[in-house]
Parts: C-alpha cells; structure tokens; sequence
C-alpha cells in the first residue's frame, strides 16, 4: 500500500464528480434538444396544444373525435410534452393541461399514459417543466397524477434535477407531493449533493430544510461537505456545518473534509471546518486516508500560508509518513514546489526520512520524527546519493536495498530533475554538519548551487549494468541474438517502451520488441526488460508467446523477439475490425487462455503472475489458436519478498479491485479476476464499462462493487458454464475465485477438441485476396466483416465491370483474353494492381480516406495536369510548324515575296485559330477525365 509515485492522480470521489459533471451536461444538452420541434411536422391537435390559446383548444377538443395518444416523431413527444414546451404563458399551460386531463374523464389508464410517457430521450412532462422552471406547471401535473419518483437508469429523478437547476420552489413544491429526499441517481448521488455540485446554496438551504440528511452518502461514501470543500463552495460549506454536517467523516480512501480542502489550497474553509470540531481539532488535523496522506501531505503543493496555518494547529507533524514512509516534504520536493520544500525545512522537516513499500499496509500511524536518525546520518544518505555509497563500503551489487529501501526527499528530487530543490536540501543539511564529517561539506555556501549532481545518474547506470550483466550470463546461449541478423519490417506496435516490428529471422517471421535507448536512464525500465527476458526464456507452451532470444549487446539495441502471430491481438479482432465470432470459436479462444494461464500458475517450476491479462495481450494465430502475451508487468509468485506486490500494474479497465485499491498484498487470483473481464468481452464484443474512462472502470468495480452487465439466466450469448465461470471469478474476494485449473475443468467439455478445429481468422496486418473459388471453412469468422475484405470485394467487382466494356465495345474474345487472362477463377491484369495500389495508398488505418492521401492525390493531379497540358501544347506546335514546311516545299506557282507572304500568313493565321480552338477541346476533356492517359483511353 501507499506507493505515492504510483498512486492514481484523481481520488475516487474525484473520478465520480467528473461522472456528474459529464452526465449532467449530456442530460441539459438532451433536454434543450428535447424542448425543440417544428412546427411542420405536428398535426392539427398538436400545433392547436404547443402555441395556441385553450380556447382553441377546447374548440377543437369538442368539435372532433380526437386520439389523446398522439406523439410527434421524432422525439415522440406527447400531447403534455408539447404543451410544456410550447411559447404560451405558464397560467395558459397549466388550463391546456387540465383540458387535456379532463378530457381522459374516467379512463385513469390514459391519463397515466399521458402523464408517465417519457420522450425518445427519456424525460416525462414532468421533467421538461422542472427543466423550464415552471413552478405552476409542475404543480399542475403533480396534482393531475404525475409521478415525483420516477427513475430510469440514465435519467435524473425530478428533485435531482430541480436541485441541478437551483430552483428551491419546484423543490418544496415536489417535495410536498412525496419526492425522495434520499433517492440516488445514476451516479450514487442524493439530490443534496447535486444541489452542493451545482452551488445552488438556494436549493441546498431548501432540501436541507425539507429534512435531507446534511450527511448523506454517496457512491463512496462521499459527502456533500466533501464536494463543497472540493469546489471551494465557503457559503455551502457554513450551510452544511450549520445544518450538523460532520467534517470528520470520510469517503471510501479515507479522506475529509479537510483533505479535499487542502488538496484545493482553501485555507478559510479548514480554518472553519476546525472552528466546528474544536473538541476533536488534533485527530482532525493528523487524520489519515488509506494512504497515509494527512492534510499536511495534501496541501504540500499548493500555498505556503496553508502550510503555516497547519502546522500551528495541535498535533500537527511536519515529519508524519504515510503508508510508504514519505512526508509532506517528500510530496513537496517530488513535485517541484521550492518555497514550500524551503518553508518545510526552516520548520523542522527532517530529510533523512525515507519512503519505501510497506510490508503491512492495513496499518498506519505516525512514525516518531527522530526514527533513530541523526544530522550525521542524514549526511550518509546525502553521501550516498553523490559518491555511490563509498561511506558505506558496499559494492553496487550488494546495494539494491539501500536503493529501494532508502528513498530519502532529495532522491525524489533527484529522479524528477529537480536541480534547484537538490542544491537547496544539500545546503540545508550542510548547515546541521560538523566540519570533520565530509570535507566537500566544509566550505560553507560553496556548495549551495543550482547543478544537479551526476552521481546519481552514474549509480543508476552502474545498477542497471549489473542487472544485464547477471541477466546475459544466466541467458542460454541460444536466445543471444544480434539485431543487425534480423530484417526489421513494418511497425505494428509501439509504446512508451518503444516500438514493435515485424521482422524475419533465419526465414521465419517475428516481432522484435525494441526499446528506447532513453528508456534505460530509468531503473524500472530496466527492471522490466530483465524480468520480461527472464520469464519468457522458462517459458514453453502453444497458448504462451514463444520466446526466440534478446538483443543484450548494446543498450541502444535492446530487443526481445518472440514469434510473429500474424492474426493479432484480440483486442483488434473485437474492437478495431469488428469480427463476429462463433459461439464454438468463442469458446475454444477462453479455453486457450485458461490453458496458458494454468501453465503460468502451476506447471513451471517457479509460477508467474501475469498482472496484465487483457484483450491487448491476446494474440491469434490464423488457425484461432490463442496465445497469453506482453509479460513486461508479469512477476515470479516466488519473488514476494524481492517485488512490491503492491503497486498498480496493467491496464485499469481489466485492474482487479485489490490491485486497483492497493488495500492488500495480491497474488495470482487478480489474473481470474482479469480473465473474467476478458470472457465477457468475448462473448459481448463490448469493453468492460465501455462508457468510463479506464480509471473510473477501475473504480466503479473496486469501490462500487459494480460489474459490466450479465443475464440473471443463461442466453444464447450467455451459455450456463459461461454464466457462472464469469460469476465465480470476478468474486470481490480473491479467496472465493476458482483456480485456472478448475476453471479448465469446466470448460474444456464445452469446447472443440483440438484435433478437430477447423478455424481460420486470416492474417489481420495484411490484405488477403479472397478468390471467388476459396471455400468458407466450417468455422471462419465472417469473411466480409473487415475493411480489408470488403476492399477486395470492391476491387474484384471493379476489375469485372472494365472486362465488360471491353466486351461491349466491340473487341473479340481472344484480345480480351490477353488483357484479362483468367487465374482461379478471377480475372486480373495490370490494371487491378494499379486499383489495389491507388486504394492502398487512399486507405487509412480505419479503412476511411485520410486528409493526407487526398492532399498527397491532389498535388499528384495537379501535376499530371501541367504536364499533359505542356505535352499537347508541344504536340500542336510541332504539328503547325511541320505544315509550315510543307506548304514552303510545295510551293511551285511563280509569285513575288509579297504574295508568298501574305498567302502563308493568312494559312497560319486560320492554323492557329483551329490550333487554339483545339487545346480549348483539349483542356475541357482533360477537366473531365483527369490525365492524358485516362484521356486516350476513353478516346479509344
């Protein structure tokens, strides 16, 4: 637990608001799209309810035999509805109203259908009244039988909405016809904390005093003190202290009041907040969150003055440490903040604390300032970090403890460049030294100056030389490869580790995975490399990455190559080319992953957890075998000691809760919870909570206790086995879920065996031609179902109707035959290369025309253009100057100079007006049909 470097930058309740917020604005938007209509498309009866007078109305009603049922299309909005949003006056609304009532009589199920029909949207009269903040007409349809509770998943109730909109008479008014003062909405949220969202303190001041509990709870266990000490809203926050709300509560990672008001810098809301809990000020003050973080911690980046003001308080402790051991100048110096790391110091910040990875993460408390450390010690720290632990005597293979373990505030400094703050800690504790314990020390200020030191660096790069050093000699010979032996191809693949190629090595195909050279300034990424060449290499099994060597030479040629699958990864099947799969191939693709995942868990000598098992890391080869992949965050389970089992590894989407929430040591069970995600996804085509951001997805899992959407009984989608291995595994507690090898057990029954599939996916990087003589296999995906497909149909189809025109225009057989010989079946010739080529070259990731194909097309156009027009010119001015000649050469009547003369004067004068008129011809047809060569052979 703790981990503050790797901790999620938002909080939970973090992640929740900025739900709110996004929904809420969708739901205005919905609304003020839901208020328009056009006139055109009503009928008489409608038009006579959305713009005329009641007496009309009436008229009307009377004169004609009427269906009170009518909804206008689009937006299905009923005869109510119209009236709501319609130009009259709010007491002409509310008589056209009761009209329409009065005329449903006795029939209470047409009236209720009226009353309770909800738009296309999903909104009741009642909701776009409130939403005009019509106080009278909300009234009018309460009393008529409109229902004040009415919830629908993705819609706000009536209150939550009137509480949006700032409107404390709508919210007494439904409040008195039975509205819910502690209803939740879609978000977990009560409508006071809506209202305390919005900072209407008007509508706070109403529910509060309609009796709406000042302490309510939300989704996790959120307040609405919380959102106002978040939003810096002082009024709401007096009201809600006023009204008995209690700062020491806490949300779901154990935060405040007081912490969100020091996250915010807000200095006069926490001295208020104090004001209000004097008896219990000191535990306030010193209170933790699940990660050790007190407000102290919070606020250490934001104001000095906040800072002072804390530190006044009773109990305050500038040297507290969290979970992890670091303290508020750890936060200050980690991110950059000068004045505050030098306030901190001048008030008693000791910087010979050290942060590290707490064994025992359910326990926190203060740790005694002193912590055994004198000035003299802080200086050996200090001296380690400059001159590679020469004080200490030990070698850099033996100091991988001190490196983990003592991560002092200058350290922090250190990695995130922060020169000055390194100069500034160095100064600080040069004035505690005694002259005789480290003589670069003793000149006094010399050493106070803004250049990082390069000792660090150096002690990284001798750690990370050790690491490759033991890794190359513990490497089977066999798997030392070259780079320049391997032909790297085309990118498929990249990320902040570097880039992935296709490549062929002694003739086969393989993805090299070459990193960054930068990325070896940083132990992690070293670490990572290692450890992913050291699982792989003991690795061998059909449904794992089978592993063919590394590249350990030369830090900038760092490369792991493993076999190329040339079907790609499941994520891109589902998601990126839309494939549909067979139920049988569904199946067979969750059985292949459970096998390579029981082979990880219990048939290696030393297991391994995979930690990032997702539809990214699953890669198909064409015949649909499956195969688990990416063993970057992967970890050996034997290595508990050695490892942080503690941090957040993978992707948040498919992030077992007790991964995401750091509340515990982990082990192998946080892959079934994974793999559960990742079935679901097969068998729905869908990501897991496709509507959140991968974070708030982690979230609403972890503290919500929320799982993407499955049937209560088995479906064709959702076969029984399938239904409840899904529901097994993604248990909230690890304890509870099922081992790979049980899950095997039963599932394997359900599946194809393997002698007998007969699958075929194709390769997904490369065009495949699809002949019209290949037969479908017995369980292809749908061959028409990605953009590459769908582009050969085209091509195949484009290439038929040129051999039609040729037929049609007169040319015999046998010349057809040699433009367009017949090859399986297809017909195919220069020209359809050229087509593939050209549509290639058009054609995006996506399959769309991308701006730069069009501008790179356009400028080729354009110059195909000049030059055909330079061409004909040429043509023509070499045409008149030869019948110049001619006409000189056979010229033989007797004649003077004179005549001569005007006679070919006049001949070429008519020559270049047939000349001119011809380029005009010339140019309209080349506008037409786009080149000279395109030109001819429209002409032929």
């Amino acid at each position: 637990m703790g981990n503050y470097k790797s901790r999620p930058s938002l909080a939970c309740a973090d992640e929740i608001k900025k739900r709110i917020s996004e929904s809420y604005a969708i739901i205005r938007s919905r609304l003020n799209d839901e208020s328009k209509t056009r006139l055109e498309i009503l009928s008489p009866l409608q038009s006579i309810c959305f713009h005329e007078n009641v007496q009309k109305l009436r008229d009307y009603l009377n004169e004609n035999f009427i269906c009170l049922d009518e909804k206008s299309s689009p937006k299905e909005l009923s005869l109510l509805h119209l009236i709501c949003i319609g130009p009259s006056s709010s007491e002409e609304q509310c008589e056209k109203i009761l009209c329409i009532l009065e005329k449903c009589g006795e029939d209470d199920s047409s009236r209720r259908s009226l009353l309770h029909h909800n738009t296309r949207g999903g909104f009741s009269a009642l909701h776009i009244a409130i939403y005009k903040n019509d106080n009278d007409v909300v009234e009018t349809l309460l009393k008529g039988g409109a229902e004040p509770n009415v919830f629908l998943p993705t819609i706000p109730p009536p209150l939550h909405l009137a509480a949006m909109c700032g409107n404390s008479e709508i919210i007494n008014t439904l409040v008195r016809y039975g509205a819910n003062l502690h209803t939740l909405d879609f978000a977990h949220f009560s409508a006071l904390h809506c209202a305390t969202y919005s900072g209407n303190d008007q509508a706070v001041r109403a529910l509060l005093a309609s009796g709406a509990d000042p302490n309510c709870s939300g989704g996790v266990h959120d307040r609405p003190l919380h959102i106002a000490a978040s939003k810096t809203q002082f009024s709401i926050v007096n009201i809600l202290l006023e009204a008995g709300g209690d700062p020491s509560l806490t949300d779901d990672e154990g935060n405040t009041a007081l912490h969100f008001a020091a996250k915010m810098g807000h200095s006069t809301i926490i001295n208020h907040l104090l004001k209000k809990c004097e008896k219990n000020k000191r535990q306030l003050v010193m209170q933790a969150n699940i990660y050790g973080d007190t407000p102290m911690h919070t606020a250490s980046g934001k104001s000095i003055e906040l800072i002072a003001f804390l530190l006044k308080q009773p109990g305050a402790n500038a040297n507290y440490q969290g979970k992890d051991g670091h303290t508020a100048l750890h936060s200050a110096c980690y991110h950059g903040h000068l004045r505050v790391v030098q306030y901190l110091l001048e008030h008693g910040a000791d910087q010979s604390l050290t942060a590290k990875a707490v064994e025992n993460s359910l326990i926190h408390g203060p740790l005694p300032p002193e912590n055994g450390y004198s000035t003299i010690s802080s200086m050996f720290t200090l001296r380690r970090l400059d001159s590679g632990g020469s004080l200490g005597g030990e070698s850099s293979l033996s100091s991988s403890h001190s490196i983990a373990d003592e991560q002092t505030p200058i350290l922090w400094a250190y990695e995130k460049g922060h020169d000055q703050i390194v100069a500034l800690l160095k100064h600080y504790a040069n004035k505690k030294l005694d002259s005789d314990v480290c003589s670069e020390y003793s000149s006094g200020d010399s050493s106070y100056t803004p250049l990082p030191s390069p000792i660090g660096r150096l002690r990284s790069i001798t750690k990370e030389k050790s690491d490759i050093l033991l890794l190359r000699a513990k490497l089977k010979s066999s798997y030392h490869l070259s780079l320049p032996d391997i032909e790297l191809r085309n990118i498929i693949g990249a990320g902040s580790f570097g880039k992935v190629y296709q490549g062929i090595y002694k003739g086969k195909s393989v993805a090299v995975k070459r990193y960054k050279a930068v990325a070896f300034g940083s132990k992690t990424e070293v670490d990572m490399f290692c450890r992913e060449v050291s699982i792989l290499s003991r690795l061998n099994h059909p449904n794992v990455i089978a592993f063919v060597g590394a590249c350990l030479d030369d830090p900038s040629q760092f490369a792991i190559i493993t076999n190329f699958i040339a079907g790609g990864s499941l994520y891109n099947l589902l998601h990126v080319e839309k494939r549909v799969f067979e139920m049988s191939f569904k199946l067979c693709i969750g059985v292949d992953v459970a096998r390579g995942m029981r082979y990880l868990h219990e048939l290696i000598r030393e297991p391994v957890i995979h930690r990032d098992l997702n539809s990214h890391n699953i890669l198909l080869h064409n015949n649909g075998r499956a195969v688990v992949a990416d063993f970057g965050e992967s970890r050996f389970m034997t290595h508990h000691e050695e490892d942080n089992m503690t941090k957040q590894p993978g992707n948040l989407r498919w992030m077992a809760p007790e991964v995401f929430t750091q509340s515990c040591r982990y082990d192998q069970k946080v892959d079934v919870f994974s793999y559960a995600l990742v079935i679901w996804e097969i068998h729905t085509a869908e990501l897991p909570f496709s509507n959140l951001k991968p974070a708030a997805a982690a979230a609403e899992m972890a503290y919500k206790k929320s799982r993407p959407e499955l049937p209560t009984e088995p479906t064709p989608q959702f076969p029984p086995h399938i239904l409840k291995m899904i529901n097994d595994s993604w248990n909230p507690n690890p304890d509870l879920r099922p081992e790979f090898s049980q899950i095997l057990n039963d599932l394997e029954r359900y599946a194809i065996p393997d002698d007998q599939r007969n699958f075929n996916i194709g390769d997904s990087r490369s065009v495949r031609n699809i002949s019209e003589s290949e037969e479908e296999p017995e369980f292809s995906i749908d061959q028409m179902t990605t953009v590459s497909r769908l582009k050969d149909q085209w091509e195949q189809q484009t290439v038929g109707n040129f051999e039609n025109k040729r037929f049609t225009s007169g040319k015999n057989d046998s010349e057809s035959e040699s433009v367009y010989p017949i090859s399986n079946g297809v017909r195919s010739n220069s020209r359809t290369h050229k087509t593939i080529d050209t549509l290639r070259n058009q054609l995006d990731n996506h399959g769309y025309v991308s701006h730069g194909a069009r501008a790179i097309n356009a400028a080729k156009t354009a110059t195909q253009h000049r030059d055909s027009f330079i061409l004909a010119r040429s043509a023509k001015i070499s045409e008149r100057q030869s019948v110049f000649k001619e006409h000189e050469q056979s010229t033989t009547v007797p004649c003077n100079f004179t005549n001569i003369v005007l006679n070919g004067s006049s001949k070429h004068s008519n020559q270049e007006n047939d000349i001119a008129q011809d380029d005009i011809v010339e140019h309209e047809k080349r506008q037409k049909y786009g080149s000279v060569e395109t030109l001819t052979a429209s002409q032929t």
